[in-house]
């Protein structure tokens, strides 16, 4: 437990002091329009809105009550919200750390992999982007229910895996996760039970999920396609996987990456000499597959935050390639690929929607806050130097932005770019 303790500790430190510059990121567009439906109101309408057949977004009953808490806690302190994600992603780290353990049964494995993971920067929409967190809990209690697995606490286990898919209807691949892990451990007789219960809760799920309450729109926006812009998105995906940055203009450091990776490469081939080896690489390299579906089937949305899954078969990955090394020049492997990650990371905050929107919507409440205007005022968002009408309807999460931050001033919206305004 005392090694556990220092584990944790180093992962939170390290975790911390990489991502600290999202603690900063301020509220952008769905933020604002999720903190106002289930939190803002009185209990029972919050506890309705959290639970019941969605209205404003998905049906993730857990994302949901995520912020009922946090916006009852903070408000406005958006530093706090960024916190408790945060909380999330080094939990998630910890587990894999735990679970890497079990199931490599080496120590410097599963710290390098709770490490890299916990540094890698494909994190960044969604520690960054508040709303974007749905992944990262999602993740940690699916997480966390193959950690109750392995620790043969079935029960916990099932619970976990329900609370995963009600927080995103993405960890239904985690099903498939516990079939590779189960072939891995070699517990099919044990196990039987098990994973029909976990079948059948995923089966359910999904039938009510998609079939109930799941609207329309979503499905028109969300749109599957097999074509191919889904070789691009496989692609896209890959790329950012391995620990590539999201925007252009970074050859040297993807360069630098390359050389890395073509080295983690050929320590992977000269490990493969073992079965219980060629298992744990099969086992890592069909994680990062599963975590691909379904993203790389809905090429029009792509973002690396949806990679949990596939960065956890990553992680375990690089444990198995380091551990085989003297622990020092591991550790210059993981000093190069947090070199790269802390590069990326910056790079892709010069450039990223979520920064960009969450300034312009920080630009626009301290304009409103300046000017100081009566209660009851209606401000028309029209093209001007701060943007366009369009991107300040994004941006302000189509004017929730501003009943929220000035609730008490009843303070009304207009958009020029899609309705008729008073001039």
């Amino acid at each position: 437990m005392r090694k556990d303790f220092w584990v944790l500790a180093l992962l939170t430190v390290s975790i911390f002091a990489l991502w600290c510059k999202a603690l900063f990121n301020f509220f952008a567009q769905d933020d604002f329009i999720l903190i106002n439906h289930f939190s803002q109101n009185n209990f029972l309408q919050n506890i309705e809105n959290v639970f019941g057949p969605p209205t404003v977004t998905h049906w993730r009953p857990i994302h949901n009550l995520y912020f009922l808490v946090a916006g009852n806690i903070f408000d406005k302190n958006y530093f706090g919200y960024h916190v408790l994600t945060l909380l999330f992603h080094i939990g998630a780290s910890f587990l894999i750390y735990k679970i890497i353990q079990k199931l490599v049964k080496n120590f410097w494995a599963a710290l390098i992999g709770g490490l890299v993971y916990g540094i890698h920067p494909a994190h960044f929409v969604s520690l960054f982007w508040i709303s974007g967190g749905a992944t990262v809990i999602g993740f940690f209690f699916l997480i966390g229910s193959i950690y109750s697995f392995l620790l043969d606490r079935k029960a916990l286990s099932l619970i976990l895996y329900l609370l995963a898919l009600l927080s995103s209807e993405a960890m239904v691949v985690g099903l498939i996760l516990f079939y590779c892990i189960n072939i891995l451990k070699q517990r099919r007789d044990s196990s039987k039970n098990f994973l029909i219960a976990l079948s059948v809760i995923t089966v359910m799920f999904g039938l009510i999920r998609f079939l109930f309450l799941a609207s329309k729109t979503t499905f028109n926006i969300y749109q599957i396609e097999l074509s191919t812009k889904t070789i691009s998105a496989v692609k896209y995906y890959l790329l950012k996987i391995a620990g590539f940055a999201e925007v252009s203009g970074d050859q040297l450091t993807s360069l630098i990456l390359l050389g890395w990776l073509v080295l983690i490469a050929l320590l992977l081939v000269k490990r493969l000499n073992k079965e219980r080896d060629i298992r744990q690489l099969i086992l890592s390299i069909a994680i990062i597959i599963i975590g691909l579906f379904p993203f790389i089937l809905i090429p029009e949305h792509l973002s690396p935050h949806y990679m949990n899954v596939s960065i956890f078969g990553f992680a375990i990955m690089i444990g198995l390639v380091l551990k085989q090394l003297r622990p020092v020049v591991s550790f210059v492997f993981l000093l190069f690929f947090l070199g790269i990650a802390i590069y990326n990371i910056n790079l892709t905050k010069s450039n990223n929607w979520v920064v960009k929107r969450a300034n312009l919507a920080k630009a626009y409440i301290e304009q409103i806050e300046k000017d100081n205007s009566p209660p009851e005022s209606e401000f028309v968002f029209a093209d001007n130097k701060i943007s366009t009408s369009q991107e300040a309807y994004i941006a302000l999460g189509t004017g929730e932005a501003i009943k929220f931050w000035f609730k008490d001033k009843n303070y009304q919206t207009c958009f020029t770019f899609y309705e008729n305004c008073k001039k």
